[in-house]
């Protein structure tokens, strides 16, 4: 892993870099994230957990548009990502990606990952609490082959 410093998650909801490790049992700390830039789940850990933990959505926005956060990568993050390195806060964080960076509905961003699936099935699932939503006609549950990532993602 590359030390690339640190990115924390404010009380207010500011998302700020740091080179050097922050204070994680500061009062004011709310997460503490570890940057590596030549690992994409990095990048897309830090931007999901911290939707999910309430950060500022226009510092997201930027963070998702310095770092090419897209549709179609995020269709590479479910492929590549194994189910057990995914939290809870990634899988609420994605639902809120869906909504603020690429305007999307829940239900229209799991339709548009089905479709362009590579071979139309998707195997395991990525969003392992989701599915009495999806049953219920909710949130559909993301399935992905749990392949684990071949090579590192760069930022």
């Amino acid at each position: 892993m590359e030390d690339d410093g640190w990115y924390y998650l404010h009380e207010n909801g500011d998302l700020i870099w740091k080179r050097f490790e922050p204070e994680a049992d500061s009062t004011f700390v709310k997460k503490v994230w570890r940057v590596d830039t030549t690992d994409r789940f990095s990048a897309w850990k830090i931007v999901l957990e911290a939707f999910a933990l309430g950060g500022r959505v226009d510092r997201l926005l930027e963070l998702s548009e310095k770092w090419k956060l897209t549709f179609e990568d995020s269709v590479e993050l479910l492929k590549r990502t194994p189910i057990k390195a995914v939290t809870g806060l990634m899988s609420d964080g994605l639902t809120l990606f869906a909504d603020h960076v690429l305007r999307m509905t829940p239900m229209a961003y799991w339709t548009k990952v089905r479709e362009v699936w590579d071979d139309g099935k998707m195997d395991g699932r990525w969003n392992e609490g989701k599915a009495e939503e999806a049953d219920r006609g909710g949130n559909p549950t993301v399935r992905n082959n749990q392949s684990v990532r071949d090579k590192p993602w760069s930022i």
